[in-house]
C-alpha cells in the first residue's frame, strides 16, 4: 500500500473541516487514515476546541488539495483531498475526539490494525476537525494509506 500526506488548512470561514482526504470520483478506493496532527495558525488563547476524525460522504466546497506521496518513487495517490472549506461536507460518523487546549499541538497515531477506513464509494472519506463551526483557523495533516 502506498501512503500519502493530506496537509491543509481550516482558514477562518465558519466551519468544522479542516482537512480531509476521500475516494476519487472516478476510481474509488478503500483508503485509511493511521497518523493526524493538528495545531492553531492564530495567536493561541487559553480557549479549549473539541477536535475529531469523522466519515465524509460529500466533498463538501473548498480547496482540492493534492495527496503527496510520503515515498517519492510511488505514483499519484488515487484519491483526493480537500481543505479551506466554506461549506463543509456531509459530516457522519465521529470516530475519534479530543478536547485540546488552543495553544497545544497534537498527535493521533493508529495502533496497528486501528487504522480509520473510508469506503471505496465516491466522495467518501475521513476528515479532521472541529465539533462546532469555528472561525479559529488550524492547520492539520492525515497520513493515508490506499488499498
Amino acid at each position: 500500500m502506498a501512503r500519502y500526506a493530506a496537509a491543509g488548512n481550516k482558514g477562518t470561514a465558519s466551519v468544522r473541516t479542516i482537512v480531509v482526504a476521500r475516494a476519487d470520483g472516478t476510481a474509488a478506493q478503500r483508503g485509511r487514515v493511521y497518523d493526524y496532527m493538528v495545531g492553531a495558525l492564530t495567536t493561541p488563547a487559553d480557549n479549549v476546541f473539541d477536535h475529531e476524525l469523522y466519515r465524509t460522504s460529500t466533498a463538501g466546497t473548498g480547496a482540492a488539495l493534492t495527496l503527496q506521496p510520503l515515498d517519492p518513487a510511488e505514483s499519484a495517490a488515487i484519491a483526493d483531498g480537500g481543505d479551506t472549506f466554506t461549506a463543509d461536507p456531509t459530516i457522519g460518523t465521529v470516530l475519534f475526539r479530543m478536547p485540546l487546549n488552543h495553544r497545544a499541538a497534537y498527535r493521533w497515531v493508529a495502533a496497528p490494525g486501528g487504522e480509520l477506513v473510508w469506503p471505496a464509494t465516491t466522495n467518501n472519506g475521513i476528515g479532521g476537525g472541529l465539533a462546532s463551526a469555528s472561525t479559529t483557523d488550524f492547520s492539520a495533516t492525515l497520513h493515508v494509506d490506499t488499498a
